[in-house]
């Protein structure tokens, strides 16, 4: 063995989490106020072939590599049009050369559908390949059953039916979104589907991922009320390492946000949290915008069809509180807004935010455009004033974010026309720049494989001040759009990364150390490391290598690593305290 080996538990249950640090990558291949900048939005807008050219009414919009071939892929879900006929959606593959060719055959391309409006790409059966889950919006109730297709390899889809799947697949209702999570961390992805969207008051639905593709509709307690929910997504908060879930809900009904307690119980924290806002809420948004750590919340808020509202955010405190943001053009600027996701477009260490407009339908002014928030590094935004992406006038839905070209820089999909007009869907490809980035493409093995729940944390030293930043992969964001599973970091003018940890849902971390930036890495999960649960409170470490030194610490940020006394050769019983990490690397 010829790289240190580094080992934390940490006290959640009896789940601990291991290391491997690793000396070496893993290759494979509205002007602004004041003295604020004017920016520019770096972007240009592609025009030529499909998907561009269709003009339909597009509502959502997904980044997935659905063929393997390491090139992202789109699907684009469409709503019907006003002779009120089912429509079908659309599947984009990338040619690889900057172009795609649009997918006629199979039942992704070909199942009538009424109003498509969510849709994520995730391996629901860890085979490898990613299939696709698509939210049907009906018109009327009772409802519409949403849609799960199995990739069967190669780029090719099995429509799932209710006996291979159970419920998931014929459960009748208005289902507006819907969210992939592993809440019970068993290694298999659950769904959350959030009914009843703007108009109708019904139950959610959540389904637990049974194993051999069958999923269990279960209840939970976000799941009781009948109300109008439109969005759930999943972020873990609290830092404890499991997925909880947050609710957005129209119509002044409040959101909610439910504490994972493990084993499938989960406690409303709202109250508690400062959260419980109360607002025409249609998605949300987890990213961390100040670099601190922990996962900051984004709330996008529209009256459809109505009076202009304000956006929320709320910044993470580290101690399960958040603080409502009263200042800065985020929360401040009124419109129709309909999606929105953390991104950092210009790849300089700070997550920006883009939030995606629909306006009224009359009047429907071409001054009211999609927003670019740049982060300035100390808490505060500049809104982005020229350049296409924030320019052009379109009815928008969802926008999705994902490196489709192999640059390094993040480019959008913006799907268009939402359920009120024709219009031409938009893509936009990032200019980039000079600065750095790392992009990380994560294969669980113990963990789901699509890896979602996974936290990136990168450090390296960018302006000359040393700095982490943190990414969790998400199974669907923002309301009406799904990102690219890829995690991609920017990194300023960093020469090298000094640390890349990736957190699993299964609670094993990886470390990579002094990393060259500019390359994309895939990071299977590690199982070097195994454990054997003696009880609640004590495990057997083992591993195989030998003559290695084990140590500890209370302290992971400012650690003081001491030797553990009674140490053999290839294993040690641990017993869990409140917090405590170990490391094992060569004397």
């Amino acid at each position: 063995m010829n790289s240190p080996i580094q080992l934390t538990t940490k006290r959640r249950g009896w789940l601990p989490s291991l290391v491997a640090a690793l000396g070496f990558p893993l290759l494979t291949s509205m002007p602004c106020a004041g003295s604020e900048p004017v920016l520019a939005a770096p972007f240009t807008r592609i025009t030529n072939g499909p998907p561009w050219n269709e003009i339909v009414r597009s509502v959502t919009a997904a980044w997935g590599d659905y063929d393997g071939d390491g090139w992202l892929d789109l699907f684009i879900g469409n709503s019907i049009g006003d002779n009120q006929t089912a429509t079908r959606n659309s599947l984009f593959r990338n040619n690889r050369d900057g172009t795609f060719a649009k997918v006629t055959t199979g039942p992704v391309a070909t199942d009538l559908m009424v109003s498509s409006h969510c849709a994520v790409w995730v391996d629901y059966n860890n085979d490898g390949w990613l299939d696709l889950a698509v939210a049907d919006v009906a018109m009327v109730s009772p409802g519409q059953p949403n849609r799960l297709y199995r990739n069967t390899g190669g780029g090719t889809f099995v429509r799932v039916t209710a006996e291979e799947a159970g419920t998931f697949v014929s459960d009748l209702a208005r289902s507006v979104a819907i969210s992939s999570a592993d809440y019970d961390r068993d290694g298999l992805l659950d769904f959350f589907v959030g009914n009843g969207a703007l108009v109708a008051n019904q139950k959610d639905f959540l389904y637990h991922n049974e194993g051999s593709g069958r999923f269990l509709r279960t209840e939970a307690v976000f799941t009781e009320p009948e109300l109008k929910t439109t969005q759930g997504t999943w972020a873990d908060y609290d830092g404890d390492g499991d997925p909880d879930p947050f609710v957005t809900r129209y119509e002044d009904q409040g959101n909610s946000l439910f504490r994972n307690d493990g084993g499938g119980q989960f406690t409303e924290v709202t109250r508690a949290s400062g959260l419980a806002d109360f607002n025409h809420s249609v998605g949300s948004a987890w990213g961390d915008y100040d670099n601190d750590g922990d996962l900051d919340l984004l709330v996008v808020n529209v009256y459809l069809n109505g009076p202009e509202t304000a956006n929320s955010l709320y910044r993470n405190e580290g101690d399960g509180t958040f603080t409502k943001i009263t200042e800065g053009p985020i929360v401040t600027d009124a419109s129709n807004f309909i999606s929105a996701s953390w991104i950092d477009y210009d790849n300089d260490g700070w997550l920006d935010l883009f939030v995606t407009v629909d306006p009224p339908i009359a009047p429907a002014p071409a001054t009211v455009k999609n927003c670019l928030y740049h982060n300035q590094g100390d808490g505060t935004f500049v809104k982005v004033t020229t350049g296409r992406l924030v320019t052009d006038y379109a009815r928008g839905g969802g926008a999705a974010w994902g490196d489709y070209d192999h640059n390094g820089f993040p480019d959008v999909a913006v799907a268009n026309g939402t359920i009120f007009a024709d219009q031409r869907n938009g893509l936009y490809q990032n200019d980039g720049n000079s600065n750095a980035w790392i992009q990380l493409k994560c294969v669980g093995t113990i963990s789901n494989r699509s890896a979602i729940g996974t936290q990136v944390r990168v450090k390296a030293t960018i302006g000359g001040q040393e700095r982490w930043q943190l990414r969790q992969i998400v199974g669907s964001e923002g309301w009406l759009a799904f990102n690219a599973l890829d995690v991609l970091v920017g990194l300023g003018d960093a020469p090298l990364i000094d640390t890349i940890r990736i957190e699993w849902p299964s609670g094993l971390t990886q470390e990579l150390h002094n990393v060259v930036p500019r390359q994309t890495l895939t990071i299977t999960e590690g199982v070097a490391l195994t454990l054997a649960r003696v009880d609640d409170q004590t495990l057997d470490l083992i591993w195989s290598a030998e003559d290695l030194i084990l140590e500890s610490t209370t302290n992971l940020s400012q650690p003081n690593w001491q030797p553990v006394p009674g140490m053999t050769t290839k294993s040690h019983r641990v017993t869990i305290e409140e917090q405590q990490f170990f490391r094992l690397h060569h004397p």
